[in-house]
């Protein structure tokens, strides 16, 4: 992108429609908008680099990884460094699926789960017990420093 005979507005158009254009990416699954968005990671406007970093995380491909930490190892900001790398740590998560069914329990697993329901059970009624065998307040008594 050559910006040196653009005014402030036309510069920042610019950036605006590749951060578009990387919000755009970024949703898309294939190889060459993954390649548009790490060609973007080492932008020279910071505005774009940022977006770049987004557009990675939101693709989700662990295949940025490793254009993520070069990016950091080639830079002296630290902040920016440290933004490649907290993006190359979110990719290496593991993703969750919430429509996984969950690991079969333990009989251990069970067993305790069966314990912590019964004690909860026996808690929930215990005080109830107590408060039906005590009488209710008398409203005319006067209790407190004013007797």
């Amino acid at each position: 992108m050559v910006t040196s005979n653009l005014t402030d507005e036309q510069r920042q158009a610019n950036i605006d429609a590749e951060i578009d254009r990387l919000q755009q990416w970024s949703m898309n699954d294939d190889p060459a908008s993954l390649s548009n968005i790490l060609a973007d990671l080492t932008s020279s406007d910071k505005e774009i680099r940022d977006a770049a970093i987004e557009a990675a995380k939101e693709f989700g491909s662990t295949n940025a990884i490793p254009a993520l930490k070069a990016a950091a190892e080639s830079t002296d900001d630290l902040q920016q460094k440290i933004a490649y790398l907290e993006a190359a740590d979110f990719l290496s998560l593991p993703s969750m699926d919430f429509n996984e069914p969950a690991p079969a329990r333990t009989t251990e697993q069970i067993q305790a789960k069966a314990e912590r329901d019964a004690r909860r059970q026996a808690q929930m009624q215990s005080p109830k017990k107590n408060q039906d065998s005590q009488p209710p307040p008398d409203q005319n008594s006067q209790t407190g420093p004013n007797q």
